[in-house]
């Protein structure tokens, strides 16, 4: 091997490394700080909502991730909306090297927090150590101002950790990783408020959720035209699924595999006694969605109470919209709702079935007494 094909594998070797450290540290931010992301992104949510602003803070790269987060604010992510008051407390030449000068570099950021924070206000306070005194100092003056303190750090959080309402500590040592999933979690702030008051209004209430992918008729609604702004295809699915087995699995699966995100639509309990008898469903509603919402290709569940799903359908109008083979022509069962796929130039897209693994066949192997 050659010096110039050394080079070359150990660039792609490199980049492979570092491809899979930033997975892993996005798969365990998820994991582990999944209760703390989603409250923090209410906070920012609600600060809008409120007619607040958000305030922005951090150093170095820190500070171009605040400046970042500020301009997808006040101009817009991807949905067209109203602009939404943030600033970022690092982009005044004037005010930084003054203050600095005049009081010292610590104090960059709490002098500012101080003029132009009130209560109900909002600071988001970026430091991957968790130690930066001039980060640590606007915290400080932001809750004796009575703002809100979202932090964005790493590893343990440093100081910074016991200042903040939600603290959001990336589960990496290493800044470069860390910094990623900071700009990463800007984003779900921005799409957080693109999804749910783009349009000046709260989501929907579901009612009771029995999964945090359960959503509403309305919620659905909702994020189906935030995907649709942004150009991703939505896949939609549906069934009883009241004994799930691995041929559900599969067909999860393969619908994923068809777009972008993936709506799975269960019928309710009283809808599947409708269809299959009194003694069906095998589990619940509840059991149903917190199974289905388990799985990784699963994005969101929709619960409806029809027969079929063409109501549901009406609403969200999925760009492909997937069935068993067993529906597939020239000799399949009819689709109720083919037609009204058409109409809108929705696709049909039919999942293979897996032998031997139907939910009657399972459920009868369940019940059948082997012979003596």
């Amino acid at each position: 091997m050659d010096g110039k094909t050394r080079d070359a594998a150990a660039l792609e070797t490199l980049v492979a490394l570092s491809l899979n450290e930033g997975v892993r540290t996005r798969e365990r931010l998820l994991s582990e700080r999944r209760a703390e992301l989603v409250s923090a992104a209410a906070l920012v949510r609600d600060t809008i909502l409120a007619g607040r602003k958000i305030l922005l803070c951090g150093n170095g790269g820190s500070a171009a991730d605040a400046q970042h987060i500020a301009a997808e604010l006040v101009g817009r992510y991807v949905r067209e909306r109203a602009p939404l008051p943030a600033i970022a407390l690092t982009v005044d030449t004037s005010i930084l090297t003054a203050i600095g000068n005049d009081y010292g570099f610590e104090h960059v950021f709490s002098r500012q927090v101080t003029a132009l924070g009130a209560p109900g206000d909002l600071l988001v306070a970026i430091s991957t150590s968790g130690k930066s005194p001039n980060v640590l100092a606007a915290a400080r003056a932001a809750r004796e101002r009575g703002l809100v303190v979202v932090g964005m750090t790493g590893h343990d959080g440093g100081a910074l950790a016991a200042l903040c309402d939600v603290c959001l500590r990336v589960p990496s040592r290493t800044t470069a990783r860390i910094q990623e999933c900071h700009i990463t979690i800007g984003h779900l702030f921005c799409e957080a408020i693109d999804a749910q008051v783009a349009d000046g209004l709260a989501a929907a209430d579901p009612g009771e959720r029995h999964h945090a992918k359960h959503l509403s008729l309305e919620q659905a609604a909702e994020l189906r035209e935030h995907y649709r702004a942004r150009g991703l295809s939505v896949v939609w699915t549906n069934g009883c699924f009241d004994l799930l087995h691995a041929g559900h699995v599969q067909s999860f699966e393969a619908a994923r595999a068809q777009g972008d995100v993936l709506f799975v639509g269960l019928n309710s309990d009283s809808s599947v006694r409708a269809l299959k008898g009194a003694s069906r469903p095998t589990f619940p509603v509840a059991h149903r969605v917190g199974l289905v919402g388990a799985l990784a290709a699963v994005d969101h569940v929709v619960v409806f109470d029809e027969p079929t799903p063409e109501r549901v359908l009406e609403r969200l109008r999925p760009d492909v919209h997937c069935k068993g083979a067993d529906y597939a022509p020239p000799g399949g069962a009819p689709i109720p709702e083919a037609k009204l796929i058409e109409s809108y130039g929705g696709r049909l897209a039919f999942l293979p079935i897996v032998p031997g693994l139907s939910t009657t066949a399972v459920l009868d192997r369940l019940t059948t007494k082997p012979p003596q």
